[in-house]
């Protein structure tokens, strides 16, 4: 936070800096060198004073206090709902809050280095019992998965992701596996995102979308091979973070370029050709699906969640991304 702060005093005295330039130079007596002076000298005090607008709106939405929402939740942590935490753990929270993908939840790598932009220090921490869970509620676990807001009305890195779409069945079965999941000791440094990351939240294109937003109940539709409940797996498998709201390959940064526009290929796709291409890593024309698309975590899923995946992207209808 300090350190994004000097950025925002630097930039507001590079537009100072510029600004008196332009001033300067409207004195100026000579006619070349005041008009030169003036155009050039302007321009970068907008251009400065943009980009510092920019971030210092992004340093506002990310630091701001944000309402803590009131939240009753009760966990029975019977047998199944521990099953189906565990699954969904695996699945939806390994592909962040580890290393390599699988349980234990013992923190991620740098989203910086996952993504090859300086974001700063993005790290998924632990969520063992042995990390930050242990200082946390049952109700302030479900309001981070919720709105991303921590009890104190900070943001964490989760309101920027959309396990919001959760059903509120699914949310608690999680919240119960990582209560009894084994304490694993570690801790990843604590997220402090650089100019470029606040660059991205004052233009929106990073956005804590429920952080302000009361908790609404959320019913998953009755789990079933059909298109219905493959979108609520693709929402909460947030397949629009690397492919676009409208899952045309048009998403912006900082996600990933060159995503698949799964509007116009995944109609054309047999479900034997998805299966084989989320089980093996290998699509239907016999090519290697390369990173950062997800295959690995994707095959994790069930056979009648891969198949309702499959049946709601198969039935989207093919639309050209607007660049």
């Amino acid at each position: 936070m300090i350190g994004n702060l000097i950025t925002l005093v630097i930039l507001v005295g590079i537009v100072v800096l510029f600004a008196w330039l332009t001033w300067r130079a409207w004195k100026s007596k000579r006619a070349l060198l005041k008009w030169v002076g003036v155009v050039g000298a302007g321009l970068l005090t907008l251009l400065f004073a943009l980009v510092t607008l920019v971030i210092a709106k992004g340093f506002f939405d990310m630091y701001r206090p944000y309402p803590v929402a009131a939240v009753n939740v009760s966990i029975a942590g019977t047998p199944e709902q521990l099953a189906r935490g565990e699954y969904l753990a695996g699945f939806l929270c390994a592909s962040c809050h580890s290393q390599n993908g699988e349980l234990p939840l013992t923190g991620g790598g740098n989203l910086s280095a996952e993504t090859g932009m300086p974001l700063g220090d993005v790290y998924a921490p632990n969520i063992t019992p042995a990390g930050k869970l242990q200082e946390l509620s049952d109700a302030d676990l479900f309001r981070i998965l919720r709105t991303g807001v921590e009890p104190g009305g900070r943001l964490t890195g989760m309101s920027f992701f959309p396990v919001r779409h959760l059903s509120d069945d699914d949310a608690k079965a999680i919240i119960a596996y990582l209560r009894q999941a084994q304490p694993v000791q570690g801790a990843r440094p604590p997220l402090n995102p650089s100019p470029l990351f606040l660059t991205f939240v004052g233009l929106g294109f990073i956005s804590p979308q429920a952080a302000d937003s009361p908790i609404q109940p959320v019913i998953a539709p009755p789990k079933a091979a059909n298109k219905e409940y493959g979108e609520y797996v693709a929402n909460f498998g947030s397949c629009s973070d690397c492919h676009g709201p409208a899952l045309d390959g048009n998403a912006p940064p900082p996600a990933p370029p060159g995503a698949t526009n799964l509007t116009v290929v995944m109609p054309q796709w047999s479900k034997d050709d998805f299966f084989k291409a989320m089980r093996t890593g290998v699509d239907r024309d016999g090519h290697q699906i390369s990173p950062p698309m997800p295959w690995k975590q994707i095959g994790k899923l069930d056979d009648v969640e891969l198949e309702a995946l499959y049946e709601y992207l198969h039935a989207l209808t093919p639309t050209v991304a607007k660049k």
